[in-house]
């Protein structure tokens, strides 16, 4: 996938779960919350946005689609830490 044809903010921040550094940088995809994140363990870079849903009022889906139980579980990690720096 291109990853350069999404427009990157300035926002970076990085934090550790499990043993591996997780880093983020904020999207710029209209009407999406969305991150780039990398990790310092051999796993893909992976783009994640926050997207309505049917049954429930967000959740968390992979760009593009593949990878969804990985991007429910990073994007509730980003949540929590970012609540945390509030």
């Amino acid at each position: 996938m291109n990853t350069h044809l999404f427009k990157t903010l300035d926002e970076r921040f990085s934090f550790e779960s499990h043993g591996v550094v997780i880093g983020c940088q904020r999207l710029d995809i209209p009407n999406y919350v969305a991150f780039r994140v990398e990790f310092s363990s051999k796993r893909k870079p992976l783009i994640i946005a926050k997207a309505a849903g049917m049954d429930t009022p967000f959740f968390w889906t992979s760009i593009p689609e593949g990878r969804q139980k990985e991007a429910e579980g990073v994007g509730k990690l980003i949540e929590e830490y970012l609540s945390k720096k509030k």
